[in-house]
């Protein structure tokens, strides 16, 4: 079960929260900045819910504190407040904050913006996680592709391409859900893609599996027999 920290100096909204929280994340309390930084490194927490109006610390600084944190930098922060300011949304999330949610809330609205941080976060997680098949790597972070340990050279698009069948093997993938998923807002079109597919052919002409055409329906990243 994943770990939430609530931060809140008020004794009955930690009561409140970690009842709505309980059967869906393990609750951890602290009751002050000071005692929430504490626990957040030892408790190690998946998210944290910090309340803003604090009297020994504030939110905004508990959560600046957290960032600047090596331990503590990467836990997703939802911040809580009765203000629905602007102006206070803004500051929660130049210090920090990945989410902002104002009191009063429901328990299901709740856990339910909980599950979907943790889920962008896993999301974005994955993205960063080398791929290889056959005898191919990928490696998103610094942008390299390999086939038999050599380096290919790919632009951008290409790129992207290939990771995204990477991601989607046996899978026939039609032109259109091509541009649908990775280029929504450009003005690149079916042709462009075709014409990148070719290239993207050429150069990992030494991948174990090929990347063919179904025609009529899109292409397919075939690695099995079936």
């Amino acid at each position: 079960m994943k770990r939430v920290l609530i931060i809140d100096d008020d004794a009955e909204n930690l009561d409140i929260v970690s009842e709505m929280l309980k059967g869906s994340f393990e609750p951890l309390r602290a009751d002050s900045g000071k005692e929430g930084l504490a626990v957040a490194v030892r408790g190690n927490p998946d998210i944290i819910l910090l309340d803003v109006n604090m009297p020994d610390m504030d939110g905004y600084e508990v959560c600046k504190r957290l960032r600047e944190n090596p331990q503590t930098r990467a836990i997703p922060i939802v911040m809580l407040t009765t203000s629905v300011a602007l102006e206070s949304r803004v500051k929660g999330l130049d210090s920090g904050a990945d989410d902002y949610i104002t009191k009063p809330f429901q328990g299901r609205e709740l856990i339910a913006r909980l599950n979907a941080r943790l889920r962008r976060v896993e999301f974005e997680a994955k993205k960063e996680e080398e791929l290889s098949l056959g005898n191919l790597r990928l490696n998103p972070k610094s942008f390299q592709v390999w086939v038999s340990g050599e380096e290919i050279r790919l632009t951008q698009m290409e790129f992207e391409l290939l990771r995204y069948f990477l991601e989607h093997p046996n899978q026939v993938v039609q032109r259109n859900k091509l541009l649908g998923d990775l280029w929504p807002d450009s003005v690149v079109t079916d042709r462009t893609v075709d014409t990148h597919i070719a290239n993207l052919r050429k150069k990992i002409k030494n991948f174990t599996y090929q990347l063919t055409t179904v025609y009529g329906a899109g292409y397919i990243l075939k690695t099995s027999a079936n």
